[in-house]
């Protein structure tokens, strides 16, 4: 069992997810703004993550009732709080691909679609509310349950390299088929994002100290980020043709961006891969 002080703990982290997951909950009733949703999306990742990298290791505790039940609930308020968050980034994109020089045209069109998808996020907002009021009991006692049952490895260690180890494994044996046609092909490229997303929460769990799976956490956030950004521009160029047309100059914005993102997202890849 490591024991040092660059040793990760696993199921203290997730201990300290749970806490945080809490936390945001309380702050998406009060007001589900950008920040407090943003926090519960994360979080019910993180623990997500933190649920199949306990499922990796041995002499953990049986809770595979608990885990289960524990991912379906949290991909439920994930899905929910991801509606509404994925309209906050659209908007801030949109505010940020209008500059104050903007043409008659690309303003008219940037107005007119913030307008609509302010709209929606208010009712994605309020959905999400009366989800987690309605979801919220179950979902503590549900990871209560969960904790107690890991409770005896609480102490259970991981060294530096058996994290790095981890973290490599789990990025290499998840990597998706390549289609044979389009290396670009845009679900290819999503599932590279949300693997190398599980890798960083990974190798996260160890301390600031631990170098070497700190080093292999920025490189996975780094694929994640730039999949990310480049996955925003591609959905929100989608929105603008759908609502707007190809032809519009805002649409023609977005898929330059689009074009762009894809490139740096690309060579993060090259990089990692």
């Amino acid at each position: 069992m490591a024991s040092s002080s660059t040793s990760a703990h696993p199921i203290r982290t997730l201990r300290e997810h749970v806490t945080a997951l809490e936390a945001a909950i309380t702050l998406c009733l009060a007001d589900p703004k950008p920040r407090a949703v943003h926090r519960l999306r994360t979080t019910t990742r993180r623990i997500e993550g933190q649920l199949f990298m306990l499922a990796l290791l041995p002499d953990i505790p049986a809770h595979d009732k608990f885990a289960r039940k524990t991912r379906r609930i949290l991909k439920e308020l994930r899905r929910a709080a991801g509606k509404v968050r994925d309209l906050d980034v659209q908007l801030e994109l949109i505010q940020t691909a209008t500059p104050e020089n903007a043409s008659p045209a690309l303003e008219h069109d940037s107005v007119r679609l913030r307008s609509e998808l302010e709209e929606q996020r208010g009712t994605a907002g309020k959905k999400l509310v009366r989800k987690l009021q309605k979801r919220q009991g179950e979902v503590t006692v549900l990871l209560e349950s969960l904790l107690e049952a890991l409770a005896p490895a609480e102490a259970r260690g991981l060294s530096p390299a058996e994290l790095t180890k981890l973290a490599r494994d789990w990025f290499a044996n998840n990597m998706p088929e390549e289609p044979e046609h389009n290396p670009d092909e845009p679900d290819y490229l999503h599932s590279l994002r949300k693997n190398a997303k599980l890798s960083r929460y990974i190798a996260e769990n160890a301390p600031k100290s631990a170098k070497t799976p700190r080093g292999v956490a920025a490189s996975y956030e780094a694929i994640q980020e730039a999949g990310g950004h480049w996955h925003d521009w591609l959905v929100l160029a989608e929105i603008a043709s759908s609502r707007l047309g190809a032809s519009s100059p805002l649409t023609k914005t977005f898929t330059q961006r689009c074009h762009h993102a894809l490139t740096v997202y690309r060579r993060n890849l090259h990089r990692a891969v």
